[in-house]
């Protein structure tokens, strides 16, 4: 009897299957030969809701959390920074954030504050931050230093404040001299006008003016006086600053720097921010990140609040 050729094909097909089958069903062609699987991840980490420990800056100071003070440094790692101490990050921050953050903790706080507002991307309010160190720590300098650098970093990364012109504040900055204004001391009036504005993030207008005696006798070495002001007939001024001068322009602008960072942070003690310590730092950096955007804005305010107080004491008599 001849047996059909497709039962022949059939029957030699499924022994092989077979054969294979029985042969191999218990092995597994996925993992080498020797290498112990590891055990496999269900995902019960993710039903319990496990979070990852909040990433920390590491801060160089001497007694706030640093390395150097165990008991500081583990008390700030400990302490993590709660969705309240971050604020609405949904919402635009203003110039004052964190002020109540940075007067009830340490500058330590503010710096691993700052630290977690960056990675969550929020880089303005990151900068407020480190502002905040600046502008409410009394008299630790290292920590102003480790800020301003911070500062230093953030600020060319980010927009100006102020983005609406009509909106500036327009303050008059004095200089006077007994001696006829120099080219280099025009220029570096300029530059000073400008790094003024910058560093209060177009809050400012600044209207520089230069009084002068036009005295050829007196000595080229005259010191210059200097004061801020509001605008107006009756202006109101701040304390007047007088510093050397030079005829180098660099050398002059630092110096035209520290007088202003002096008057105005000789103002702002009168409402309350605490009175900087000895900062081994330039004029230019003392005005761009020792002043934080906060104080240029309450420095013009208070000047203007003040005239206009002194006009209405001097209408009622």
């Amino acid at each position: 009897m001849r047996i059909h050729w497709a039962v022949v094909i059939f029957a030699v097909i499924g022994t092989i299957l077979l054969t294979w089958h029985f042969r191999t069903h218990h092995l597994d062609f996925m993992i080498p030969k020797g290498v112990v699987p590891a055990p496999e991840d269900d995902g019960s980490d993710l039903a319990l809701r496990t979070t990852l420990p909040q990433p920390s800056i590491e801060i160089n100071l001497a007694n706030n959390g640093i390395l150097g003070n165990p008991e500081a440094q583990e008390a700030s790692i400990m302490a993590e920074i709660t969705d309240l101490d971050l604020g609405d990050l949904n919402s635009s921050p203003g110039l004052d954030s964190y002020l109540k953050f940075g007067e009830d903790n340490t500058p330590a706080r503010l710096f691993e504050l700052s630290s977690t507002l960056r990675t969550r991307g929020q880089f303005q309010r990151a900068l407020l931050a480190l502002e905040r160190i600046i502008d409410t720590t009394p008299s630790d300098a290292d920590a102003l230093d480790e800020a301003a650098k911070g500062i230093t970093n953030l600020v060319p990364t980010l927009p100006s404040w102020n983005v609406d012109p009509t909106s500036e504040i327009s303050l008059m900055l004095h200089f006077s001299s007994a001696r006829p204004a120099s080219e280099e001391m025009k220029e570096a009036v300029l530059q000073l006008a400008t790094l003024i504005r910058q560093a209060s993030s177009a809050q400012l207008e600044i209207i520089p003016k230069i009084i002068s005696t036009r005295r050829q006798e007196a000595p080229e070495d005259s010191p210059i006086a200097l004061w801020i002001s509001t605008t107006g007939q009756k202006p109101f001024s701040s304390a007047v600053i007088t510093t050397k001068t030079s005829q180098d322009v660099d050398v002059l602008v630092d110096e035209l720097s520290l007088a202003v960072f002096q008057t105005i942070h000789a103002h702002l003690a009168k409402i309350g921010y605490p009175t900087p310590p000895a900062l081994e730092a330039s004029g230019r950096d003392l005005l761009m990140a020792y002043t934080t955007r906060l104080m240029w804005r309450d420095f013009a305010r208070v000047l203007y609040k003040e005239q206009a107080a002194a006009l209405e004491k001097e209408d009622s008599n």
